[in-house]
């Protein structure tokens, strides 16, 4: 297998899930990327000393269960690990397709293509180490962008994500504006709003990796609260288009309009919404759509008693705004923070 492909294996079994010995791995994958999950196995079986499971999943449905076996004498399990195979595939269909997802309000079909958020529900915390590794076509700037992600190091990159994190919290941040060549953006950030990432801590104190995008920040903002416009790009039904948007009163209110997106906004008038903003390095995402319940300072009892500012929408749109964008922030006392210059953290 290729050399992209151990790399890849390596990191997930040593860096994002920290595999240890008496860890039980178990592997759910779609039937194409059983060749990578057999070597991820293969990678785990000296680490953790016990045996590795892989599910195999067949549209949707679990259609065998392999096990792989250490040499023995073997460790007995101390505790279970999950990891999820996501095949990435770029998908590229005429846009009469959409017409026919919408009028047939298809959600199993929406969800497939990529346009659904993650469900809400508040009690989803999990209590054991896991991961969704996304599994790439041939994909060169995915692979390139992964790769590079892996030569700079998994381990300094979490921690340059995790110092972030507690900096921007520690700032009580209430306002950033969004500013580049064709990007003039304000926004309001939800009160007490976490920012997070991909690293997370069980109650036991085990922290792990959930997925590629661990140094990705994201925090929500209040819905009503954009206003400005913004350029980027949207991946709509597998096609990458350049976008011009343009909010008031934290709504969207004019776009560049092309059949797909336009059609994909009809679903629902909270789409319309900004939901949570993602940033990291050389890279700013506005998220149109739902909003994220891992950013909430104080999880409710009840969907009925989310914030006002949450939007609960259950699609979600992606924006990646032009790169080497300015951003700079206001605290609860109006202080100025240049959080981002030309695209990068100043800190």
């Amino acid at each position: 297998m290729e050399k992209k492909y151990i790399d890849y294996a390596t990191a997930i079994v040593r860096d994002f899930l920290d595999l240890r010995t008496g860890d039980a791995l178990s592997i759910n994958t779609d039937e194409r990327d059983l060749e990578f999950a057999r070597l991820i196995a293969q990678t785990a079986l000296p680490v953790t000393d016990v045996t590795v499971k892989i599910l195999v999943i067949e549209n949707g449905k679990p259609s065998q269960v392999l096990e792989f076996d250490p040499a023995p004498p073997a460790h007995l399990p101390k505790s279970a690990v999950m990891l999820r195979l996501s095949h990435e595939k770029t998908i590229n269909q005429e846009g009469h397709l959409i017409d026919i997802v919408v009028e047939q309000d298809d959600m199993g079909a929406l969800q497939k293509l990529g346009h659904l958020a993650d469900p809400l529900v508040l009690d989803r915390r999990i209590a054991v180490p896991w991961c969704v590794a996304s599994v790439f076509d041939d994909d060169d700037e995915a692979w390139d962008s992964l790769l590079s992600t892996l030569d700079v190091g998994v381990s300094s990159l979490s921690l340059a994500s995790r110092y972030r994190s507690r900096r921007l919290e520690d700032m009580n941040l209430a306002e950033m504006v969004i500013h580049g060549p064709a990007t003039d953006l304000g926004l309001t950030i939800a009160p007490s709003s976490r920012f997070v990432g991909g690293n997370q801590v069980l109650q036991s104190g085990r922290e792990f990796i959930c997925g590629i995008d661990f140094d990705r920040l994201s925090f929500n903002v209040d819905r009503s609260s954009a206003e400005g416009h913004a350029r980027g790009t949207v991946m709509v039904m597998g096609k990458r288009q350049t976008v011009d948007l343009v909010f008031e009163g934290g709504r969207l209110v004019d776009w560049t309009h092309t059949p797909e997106l336009d059609r994909i906004l009809e679903f629902d008038e909270n789409l319309k919404r900004i939901g949570y903003v993602s940033f990291r390095d050389n890279e700013v995402i506005l998220n149109l759509g739902g909003a994220l319940v891992e950013a909430l300072d104080v999880l409710p009892e009840s969907e009925e008693l989310l914030p006002d500012f949450f939007n609960t929408s259950l699609y979600k749109i992606t924006c990646s705004l032009e790169r080497n964008l300015d951003v700079v922030c206001r605290d609860m006392g109006g202080i100025p923070h240049e959080i981002m210059k030309n695209g990068l953290f100043v800190e």
